[in-house]
């Protein structure tokens, strides 16, 4: 899939017509199909939003081929980094090109991702903000405001509390996000998001300033020597992730060329996550195939905090959720400040990349984890040096690609991978990496079975085999030990994870696919008063078959059907199932679209869990967790008021059978439902 090359003439031949026919997708089905390709691990809170909104920008804004140093091709996610090195060579040997038809010289391009980058890319766009004077600002700059309402139907336990002395919601259930983009040209956005989540103050209470999370930056680029600016919130991405990674990140999934990570260096954060993310300034300046990236950050970081022995703070935990709702939440709101800055120096020169890495994360308060054993290894103290080189390289089909990274006076953390061609009709990747226990880093989204890259070492090896146009054969290996304890492992452990996926297509009319996949992990085995835990096998095994039917230009219809099964020693195994049927209404021309979903599924407990992709409002895509017994449906719908304003409503259901009360605690609802809706509005001018 990687590295086939298709004759100029068969190519030619689809290029007017799928040019036309994508121009006018919308970006949610692109954030959908990647979502379900990529998003195998993803939790179900994952915040699909900043994906959608870098490529709706880009739809809005095409990358021009010419100019590009293969940075903002890196920003569209699904583009493979050996494909983005040939074009460069290409470039290079050949001349600047003419058009975009010039796409179909390149090797690795194939009639898939042909179609996917056909509407991002361009020639020949001329520098935004050339000759630039401040009346421009106001006149040829675009602005986007969105607002987005939401709300559950039914009412949850933490809202019906009164007594001051008991945990609740102290807000309304109510949830509204605001967002605003300023964008002049390719260069120059400004971006401002506003968000309340259910059961937080607004103007009153802990909340007498409004949203509880505001976030803004200011972002410039491609000015000469100053390649990217941002002032306010941003992330950074280097390397594969193992010391510096904030922001956007993928797993493991069908799209097997994703275990080498497409570093972007210096972004502006626009998400509406409220976590991994850096506050302050950082620059990226370019001499020739140099660049340096400078940064610094203070932000406020939430997190539990209370006296030592000796009368000093100490931090046990931090917090990762973003929520304020209840008293104990909103006491440990930004209960401690982290400073970050340091620096990175890269090397791009004809596919070879090095670069090296250093930062300083201070805190005013010392981290103290709890003192169990699985802990000994965890960081602790108040200030954390990590450095790391990296590298990439591509050479005739061949990708490699690695970093080694250090935490300073303590572990190390190591990773190496390649992507080939090995035929036009077949692509391997591998992988091998080796994070030690004590390697800690608070920017680390390094390819990993666990949430973070450390105490983990293990090999993943994958094939994607085309014999045909329509064929595609994609089947992974990942083996994997942790050296150390885990949570709820008391001893060191070991596991596989497989999966294989067939797909035939036939072209732009339907698709069949049929997936297995099977995970062995290792866990503590479910006996109690016991002096040692043994740890137990636990197997979780999914098979799915899928499909999808266009008829003509306006209705589509998708399907699933998907079968789940849990084993753990000394627990009964379970058997869980899920199927759904979805149409969705896309016309090109009239102004009214939409989608709606109706699916069934029964899992007799919270291990045979299944989760699927839900369309939803623009930027808000969503991976909900199909449990127990029930039906499940939603609708979308989307309304065009001219060119300048859409507004989107969604209704959500689930209906579940032989419950009395959905959820627990504070999220307890009475009864066997749950419902939500959303109403947005976005106005362009």
């Amino acid at each position: 899939m990687l590295f086939r090359f298709y004759g100029r003439s068969c190519l030619a031949a689809l290029f007017c017509g799928l040019s036309m026919a994508f121009a006018q997708t919308e970006t949610d089905e692109l954030v959908e199909r990647l979502g379900e390709l990529m998003a195998e691990n993803l939790s179900e809170d994952f915040d699909f939003s900043e994906l959608a909104e870098r490529l709706a920008f880009y739809r809005d804004h095409p990358v021009d081929l010419n100019k590009t140093t293969g940075g903002e091709l890196r920003d569209l996610v699904f583009v493979p980094e050996p494909f983005i090195e040939n074009l460069l060579k290409h470039r290079a040997q050949s001349g600047d090109f003419v058009s975009v038809y010039e796409l179909q010289a390149i090797p690795g391009m194939d009639q898939e991702l042909l179609r996917l980058l056909l509407p991002f890319v361009t020639v020949g766009v001329p520098p935004s903000l050339q000759g630039l004077r401040p009346r421009h600002l106001l006149r040829e700059g675009r602005h986007d405001v969105m607002i987005r309402y939401g709300r559950t139907l039914q009412q949850r336990q933490g809202y019906r509390i009164k007594d001051t002395t008991r945990s609740r919601y102290l807000g309304t259930p109510d949830q509204l996000f605001v967002r605003y983009r300023y964008n002049f040209g390719n260069d120059l956005q400004v971006a401002v998001n506003m968000k309340k989540d259910a059961g937080e103050a607004f103007f009153s209470g802990a909340q007498p300033y409004g949203f509880d999370f505001y976030s803004g930056s200011i972002y410039l680029r491609n000015q000469g020597k100053l390649k990217n600016l941002v002032i306010g919130d941003y992330a950074l991405q280097f390397g594969q992730g193992l010391a510096v990674w904030s922001g956007l990140g993928f797993g493991k999934g069908t799209m097997v060329h994703h275990i080498a990570k497409h570093a972007t260096g210096l972004r502006p954060y626009t998400s509406s996550n409220e976590v991994l993310f850096l506050r302050g300034a950082s620059a990226t300046l370019g001499l020739g195939p140099f660049s340096w990236t400078p940064f610094a950050s203070l932000r406020r970081l939430d997190g539990t905090v209370s006296e030592a022995d000796d009368g000093t703070a100490q931090a046990g935990s931090l917090g990762q959720t973003g929520l304020h709702r209840t008293p104990t939440e909103v006491a440990n709101r930004g209960a401690l400040r982290q400073w970050v800055y340091g620096m990175n120096l890269q090397y791009d020169q004809k596919g070879l990349r090095l670069g090296a890495a250093a930062l300083r994360t201070q805190f005013d308060v010392a981290i103290s984890p709890p003192d169990l054993p699985r802990n000994r290894y965890a960081f602790r103290g108040d200030a954390l040096w990590n450095a790391s080189l990296y590298y990439h390289y591509s050479w005739r089909g061949v990708y490699v690609f690695g970093e080694a990274a250090h935490r300073l006076g303590a572990g190390f953390a190591i990773l190496n991978g390649l992507v080939a061609g090995l035929s036009p009709k077949l692509s391997l990747a591998l992988l091998h990496r080796h994070y030690g226990p004590d390697y800690h880093s608070y920017f680390n989204q390094g390819f990993a079975e666990g949430s973070q890259a450390v105490n983990e070492r293990g090999f993943y090896s994958g094939i994607v085999y085309h014999p045909s146009r329509r064929v595609e054969w994609v089947l992974y290996t990942d083996i994997f030990h942790f050296p150390w304890l885990r949570y709820r492992v008391n001893a060191p452990s070991q596991g596989i994870d497989l999966l294989s996926q067939f797909t035939y297509t036939w072209y732009k009319k339907a698709s069949l696919s049929i997936r297995y996949r099977y995970r062995l992990k290792q866990e503590n085995a479910a006996v109690e008063d016991v002096p040692f835990v043994p740890i137990v096998d636990v197997v979780r095994q999914q098979f799915r078959i899928g499909g999808e039917y266009k008829f003509g230009d306006r209705w589509t219809m998708r399907n699933r059907a998907e079968v789940s099964f849990y084993q753990k020693e000394g627990v009964p195994a379970e058997w869980g199932w899920m199927t759904y049927q979805d149409v969705i209404y896309k016309p090109m021309a009239l102004r009214l679209s939409g989608n709606i979903r109706v699916a069934v599924f029964g899992t007799p407990g919270y291990n045979s869990r299944i989760y699927a992709y839900e369309n939803n409002v623009l930027y808000a895509g969503s991976f909900p967790m199909y449990h127990n017994h029930g039906i499940r449906t939603y609708v979308n719908l989307r309304r065009r008021f001219g060119r300048r304003m859409d507004v989107w409503a969604r209704y959500a259901t689930f209906l579940y059978r032989g419950v009395d009360e959905v959820g627990s605690g504070l999220d307890a609802i009475a009864g066997n439902q749950r419902s939500d809706v959303r109403i947005q509005i976005r106005w362009q001018f």
